[in-house]
């Protein structure tokens, strides 16, 4: 008997191949139609998967509002679940994304503090980097 495949778990997927090829606009619209998906299915952690690629390919493009909008939402999906590395990466979306430099400054800090409980250097240089601002 066939599989029959996840959805959700598709349009990532296809949204995974669009950006590898550099299809940035494709990649953006399959991770909001993941998005789409796992909001109806109530699926919360695609759903802060999916929003986090659009805040970035959002910013990437230009789009600030979508982009704090969409990495907002993320945060505070991931809050509630155990997924900290998504948690920092969404609030270092946040941090990329704010208008507000105070703001960023606060995201910047928050998402260092966890880069460095998670051990992630990179990250905490990232933001160390940005602090210094």
């Amino acid at each position: 008997m066939p599989q029959v495949s996840n959805p959700i778990d598709e349009a990532l997927r296809n949204a995974r191949h669009q950006r590898r090829e550099g299809r940035n606009r494709e990649a953006e619209r399959l991770y909001v139609e993941a998005a789409k998906l796992a909001r109806f299915k109530n699926d919360q952690t695609a759903l802060a998967h999916a929003l986090r690629h659009v805040s970035d390919l959002a910013r990437a493009r230009g789009s600030s509002t979508r982009a704090w909008q969409a990495a907002s939402e993320a945060a505070a999906l991931y809050r509630k679940s155990d997924d900290k590395l998504g948690l920092a990466n969404s609030i270092r979306l946040k941090a990329l994304s704010a208008d507000d430099p105070e703001e960023a400054e606060a995201c910047w800090q928050e998402a260092r503090d966890l880069y460095s409980q998670l051990k992630v250097d990179a990250g905490v240089t990232e933001c160390e980097s940005h602090l210094k601002r």
